[in-house]
């Protein structure tokens, strides 16, 4: 798919190792769909915040090792290339020169050593050259019942690499330090990664796993092929994570996000907004590759915003308790629900439900291609006897047409035949 030899490359310079597994990388003479020649390109991945819940402790089972335990909030930044060799085990601490340098945590945190990264191969490359790891340069907060029961803001601070430095990458929760990655770490581990520049989006989901995607034995006689929280066959419950269908089925989770927003600085020429920019543009190279970014329903890989058209309930009423936003689509203010039982949005309001503001870009870096772009030009002025030549022809043709309408309908007088004897009225012969 689209994220084979991309995902999460961020490697802009040519090495041994980006010119055999990454896609796009700083090893092409020649750019393609409008990309840089000599510029490598990828995806690395920047999680905000992703929480495992559970009640394992800290120094205990697979969290032996580590002073943070479930429940906890991990923050990390996924890249490649990472370490091919000398890496520290999972659920180890890394030894001298196993690891980037550079790192800070804040109070009640710890690395993240239940995973360090993937081994990437795929089904479609011809070498194992082609295989890389990708490394997880992540941290863990300790999280304890107030984390759930209230609101917290998350905030992740990011500044590209430039001439003069070489980025960094913060993260906070509710203004309090958890990682801090200093550029210099990671450019100077001599892999060729760096501080993400690309244009990135925002994902939120609800994604559950059994397990995390953390390396854990399964129990002795236990198969760790099927999951049912909900089954009394022990074969379907001995896979899971200590705690997690508890959670899932005693404790009726909830996942509640008040606001998202993003901060840049308009006065710095690095920040903005869109996904294809000047310095780094993908328009193109996703049109050209339709098939890697859309399932085979789609009919484009970049879908509109859905506005309005939500399922909702004319009879609903905004402010009780038992009634959902989706219901009354949001409010007055965000729009309403039609006799057809679908949301029709006011104006600055969109989604489904109306329930987003509708934001734009307030300048389009990368416009649709139009015929310029084939290298063909209008005259810009044109010369006068073409504009007279024109006027002619134009008053010739009107003239014409009217000619041709003043005689539309008359009868021809027909021809005579000089050799016919014709006699005048009142003559005989």
């Amino acid at each position: 798919g689209s994220s084979e030899h991309i995902w999460p490359w961020s490697s802009l310079d040519c090495t041994k190792k980006s010119r055999q597994s990454q896609k796009l990388s700083g090893c092409d003479h020649i750019g393609h769909f409008g990309m840089d020649a000599f510029l490598g390109r990828g995806a690395p991945e920047m999680d905000i915040f992703e929480v495992q819940a559970g009640g394992q402790k800290a120094n205990q089972g697979p969290f032996l090792k580590t002073s943070v335990g479930q429940p906890f909030m991990s923050a990390s930044y996924q890249v490649a290339p990472g370490r091919p060799s000398n890496r520290p085990g999972p659920g180890e601490w890394p030894g001298p020169g196993q690891w980037y340098d550079g790192l800070v945590g804040g109070k009640n945190t710890s690395l993240n050593i239940g995973f360090y990264g993937n081994y990437n191969h795929f089904l479609s490359d011809r070498s194992k050259n082609q295989d890389y790891w990708s490394d997880a340069i992540s941290f863990n907060l300790q999280l304890d019942e107030s984390y759930f029961n209230q609101t917290r803001v998350y905030r992740l601070e990011w500044d590209v690499p430039t001439d003069e430095s070489d980025g960094y990458l913060h993260w906070f929760v509710d203004d309090q330090l958890v990682l801090a990655i200093d550029g210099k770490g990671v450019t100077g581990a001599g892999l060729g990664s760096v501080i993400s520049t690309e244009p990135s989006y925002i994902i939120m989901n609800t994604a559950i796993s059994k397990q995390w995607g953390f390396p854990q034995e399964c129990p002795t006689d236990c198969k760790c092929k099927e999951f049912d929280c909900h089954s009394t066959d022990w074969q379907y419950l001995c896979g899971f994570s200590y705690g997690f269908c508890e959670m899932m089925l005693d404790k009726t989770p909830e996942y509640k996000v008040n606001w998202v927003r993003v901060y840049q600085d308009p006065s710095n020429p690095l920040h903005k907004v869109g996904c294809s920019t000047p310095e780094r543009p993908t328009r193109r190279y996703i049109e050209g590759h339709p098939d890697l970014y859309k399932e085979e329903k789609d009919a484009v890989p970049i879908k509109g915003i859905q506005r309005g058209g939500g399922r909702c309930d004319p009879s609903a009423k905004s402010g009780d308790e038992d009634t959902s936003k989706t219901a009354t689509c949001g409010d007055e203010r965000h729009g309403y629900c039609t006799k057809g039982r679908v949301c029709q949005c006011n104006i600055g309001w969109t989604g489904p439900h109306c329930l987003s503001h509708q934001g734009f870009d307030p300048i389009q870096y990368d416009q649709p291609d139009s015929i310029e772009d084939l290298g063909f030009v209008a005259p810009s002025v044109v010369p006068k006897f073409l504009i007279g030549a024109f006027v002619v022809l134009f008053f010739a043709l009107l003239a014409n047409l009217m000619c041709k309408r003043k005689f539309d309908g008359w009868t021809p007088i027909p021809d005579v035949d000089p050799s016919m004897n014709v006699r005048a009225p009142g003559r005989r012969a």
